[in-house]
């Protein structure tokens, strides 16, 4: 078996992939080489590999438009995990609505083309403070916390209709920064791990410690948070299969799901990563495994579930 990740030349967007050396591993030990392919690099047959898995492109999001063209190219590859239909769904946060209206439980999002429709959301919003975002962003990029009259908020917005993106407005959740957000990672279908991650963003726009930093730690999610992830991949996978993104009877290859606790106490989506997140693997022993036995499953049928 000859597989691909997918990932970039800018080797600063990936010196923290906290994956990498597990799954290098891990595929090894399987018996499958495994090659790191740079979207950029057009030398690449990518036809030539028995999958494609995108994993660490993470420098997509400051070349969106050539980022677009190179997975446009690649839609009718059935090679390509996930698939490029579901990869340009979720890569705009819009999603978020789609779940909904199929019952998934989200954080509450307005998402807005103008200043004057962000003043209209934050004044709906019964929340002190609130989380301007757009709705095209990787690693916080562009994404602030406000009091909820703070004229940040609109400074950060104007920069981000600048660049032509839609705005997303939530409220914040309190609770986030005592108990931060519950990752949690589906491999084929089927729950994998989770992970506690301690919040980013401090007030007035800015970042936990004046950076990006990422503060992981294993967790047992609730079960009313696993409700909440169990609904969100059922959605998500239903809009996939109804839109002939995949077959009918097909699954999605990985899913992330971070959930949060709104200031009522119920758990909430904050995102559904069906593109490029990180897994976390370290978090649990057993993860990396589970992710080689799904991909080896995708090239051979014969493979079964353990």
């Amino acid at each position: 078996m000859r597989v691909a990740f997918v990932t970039t030349t800018d080797l600063a967007a990936i010196h923290d992939d906290v994956d990498l050396p597990l799954q290098v591993e891990s595929f090894a030990v399987a018996g499958i080489d495994l090659i790191q392919a740079a979207w950029e690099d057009q030398a690449i047959d990518w036809d030539s590999f028995d999958l494609v898995v995108v994993r660490s492109p993470w420098n997509y999001i400051e070349h969106l438009d050539a980022f677009r063209e190179w997975l446009a190219a690649r839609r009718s590859m059935r090679t390509f995990e996930n698939p490029v239909p579901v990869i340009e769904w979720n890569m705009n946060k819009r999603y978020l609505a789609d779940l909904s209206d199929r019952g998934v439980p989200i954080v509450p999002t307005t998402f807005v083309e103008s200043i004057d429709a962000l003043r209209t959301a934050r004044e709906a919003l019964d929340a002190q403070e609130i989380v301007v975002k757009p709705s095209i962003s990787a690693g916080s990029r562009l994404t602030g916390r406000f009091r909820r009259n703070d004229a940040g908020a609109e400074t950060l917005a104007r920069e981000i209709l600048a660049k032509g993106l839609t705005v997303m407005v939530q409220p914040f959740a309190s609770s986030i920064d005592t108990e931060g957000e519950i990752g949690t990672v589906l491999f084929d279908g089927e729950l994998s791990h989770s992970f506690h991650k301690a919040a980013l963003l401090a007030e007035d726009g800015a970042l936990v410690g004046g950076a990006y930093r990422e503060e992981i730690s294993s967790v047992r999610a609730p079960d009313d948070v696993v409700e909440v992830v169990r609904a969100a991949a059922t959605a998500s996978l239903e809009i996939a299969r109804e839109s002939s993104w995949i077959e009918p009877d097909g699954q999605l290859l990985y899913g992330r799901y971070d959930v949060i606790r709104l200031d009522d106490g119920s758990p909430a989506l904050l995102e559904a990563e069906l593109f490029e997140p990180c897994f976390f693997l370290p978090t649990d022993p057993e993860s990396a495994g589970r992710f080689v036995q799904a991909v080896r499953r995708r090239i051979d049928p014969s493979v079964t579930k353990n």
